[in-house]
């Protein structure tokens, strides 16, 4: 998964990272998951391979907001353009509803146009923009905030 993650950071398209990390840190973030099954990293496997994760994490630590989550899926560049994010998109958000959510949020660079285009046509909607706002190598990068809402069948009644 770091090799993936650490593309990412090369390709400055997926993460707000600016340098790759190191393995243990990813050990790290992998042993977390597996300690909390309300934020989990779910894996695309391709003839075993890791071509992708997406990883489901906390939006806010207030209680308001604790059905509320984040998403983060990166792809491995040679199994981009072949659907890898897109399976990656819909695991997540079956996951989160059978976790509970109601929500989830992303942050894209505003250059990510195949983030953008993922989310998209996974049922997401742009609502908003942060300019100048992620700060990498080459300068200031604005920020595309998405959401999808779950469909109400899929959650929880209180």
């Amino acid at each position: 998964m770091f090799e993936i993650f650490n593309e990412a950071v090369q390709d400055r398209l997926e993460t707000f990272d600016a340098d790759p990390r190191a393995l243990e840190n990813h050990r790290l973030a992998i042993d977390a998951a597996e300690q909390d099954p309300k934020h989990p990293i779910l894996v695309a496997d391709v003839r075993n391979w890791i071509a992708g994760w997406a990883a489901l994490s906390a939006y806010d630590n207030r209680i308001a907001l604790d059905d509320i989550g984040e998403v983060f899926i990166c792809v491995r560049r040679s199994f981009r353009s072949y659907g890898v994010g897109r399976q990656l998109m819909r695991a997540v958000q079956e996951t989160a509803a059978k976790l509970g959510y109601r929500k989830l949020i992303g942050r894209i660079l505003a250059e990510n146009h195949d983030g953008l285009h993922l989310c998209r046509a996974t049922g997401w909607r742009e609502v908003g923009r942060h300019s100048a706002h992620a700060r990498l190598h080459d300068g200031l990068h604005d920020v595309v905030l998405v959401e999808y809402v779950m469909p109400p069948e899929s959650t929880p009644q209180t």
